[in-house]
């Protein structure tokens, strides 16, 4: 008779245990959820940690993957250098200036290739990757509102995007190279253009005007003129009367333009044209004072009654100057005789030569029918 083993109460066979497999595959399950996670949390502990050098790559592929196609395209720009020169694109004469370069003859041959060389010689600015970590966020940001514009019609999308890319050109504006920032501003002046945001246009066109004067170039400064003037234009057609803080700012922007712009006619014996920039500027003067009581004191700041009188008579003054320079007195005299009040201490700090203070002082004080028919016969 066989001797069988007899199981102990409770327990089962090995092979008879229903839960054992079962739970075999739940811890089994368990560890590699375990593990993926771990590796997962080192992953991303890895990415933290990698050398600030190699994340220009890194965000370039975060931006490509999931689907920033145009932010892509601007952070390469940025991060490779690769920024390209729309600057040549402004640098077309407007009528007015091809007719007073009559002199000046076109080249047509070679010039793609002289573009092409001007555009290899203009530096890119090396961001530092801190930078370029900012421009990515900001550049998703902007291509994110846009996206929210097409789908919802709201324009408030629209001004997130132009303020998210006028930040990165402050960004590079700032950096001394405003290749770059220029680049950024077409970028809103074509949002603004494109859906019919007047006022984000005008603001656009006159920061647009500041970077071309970042370069310190002359040309570079007509260029703004021309973008500054646009702006005025703008508003005078379709705002005027309804916002005097911008109205305000576009004469900001043009005062110390014309003055500058005037020097330097001046300075190339340009004479007629150095008036009729200084004739701008007093107009936009003008117009600046009789908005100021509209304005709150925030809004008025680089612009009182008294600096506006300071630079009017400065203007004058200049004018004087080179009526006299072009021995045309009868006009010095008269442009002397708008100043309304000229005491010595009123002009004792302006730009004008003073070894030309003590003849218009002469000429006021005796300009009688006598000195002014001398004046005339000279």
């Amino acid at each position: 008779m066989e001797n069988k083993s007899t199981p102990k109460l409770g327990s089962f066979p090995k092979a008879f245990n229903p839960h054992l497999r079962k739970n075999k595959n739940v811890k089994k399950n368990q560890e590699e959820e375990r593990k993926i996670m771990q590796e997962k949390e080192l992953l991303e502990s890895k990415e933290k940690s990698i050398p600030i050098l190699l994340s220009k790559e890194y965000l370039a592929r975060q931006l490509i993957e999931n689907g920033y196609i145009d932010s892509y395209i601007d952070f390469f720009y940025l991060g490779w250098k690769k920024t390209p020169n729309i600057k040549k694109d402004y640098t077309m004469k407007s009528p007015e200036e091809e007719d007073e370069e009559e002199d000046e003859q076109k080249i047509e041959e070679n010039e793609e290739a002289k573009k092409e060389q001007e555009d290899l010689s203009i530096p890119r600015h090396d961001y530092n990757l801190n930078n370029l970590e900012n421009f990515y966020y900001k550049l998703k940001d902007a291509e994110d509102a846009l996206r929210k514009s097409e789908l919802e019609g709201d324009p408030k999308h629209d001004i997130e995007a132009i303020d998210k890319y006028n930040l990165i050109r402050n960004d590079t504006l700032y950096q001394g190279i405003p290749l770059e920032s220029i680049y950024f501003n077409k970028k809103c002046i074509d949002i603004a253009k494109k859906n019919g945001h007047t006022e984000s246009l005008i603001k656009s066109l006159i920061y647009m005007g500041d970077c071309f004067d970042k370069t310190n170039l002359p040309a570079d400064m007509n260029i703004s003129k021309r973008l500054k003037e646009e702006a005025k234009d703008i508003f005078i057609e379709k705002l005027e009367g309804k916002n005097y803080p911008l109205e305000m700012n576009i004469y900001k922007a043009l005062k110390d333009l014309y003055s500058e712009l005037a020097t330097q006619q001046e300075q190339s014996k340009n004479y007629k044209k150095a008036i009729e920039l200084l004739n701008k500027l007093l107009e936009v003067l003008e117009k600046a004072k009789s908005i100021l009581g509209k304005l709150s004191e925030k809004n008025k700041i680089g612009f009182n009654e008294k600096e506006i009188e300071d630079r009017k008579t400065e203007a004058y003054l200049k004018i004087a100057d080179i009526y006299y320079i072009m021995k045309d007195y009868k006009n010095t005299i008269a442009t002397l005789d708008l100043i309304p009040n000229i005491k010595s201490e009123d002009y004792s700090s302006l730009s004008v030569r003073k070894n030309k203070y003590l003849l218009f002082l002469i000429i006021i004080a005796f300009s009688n029918s006598r000195i002014i028919s001398l004046c005339s016969d000279i």
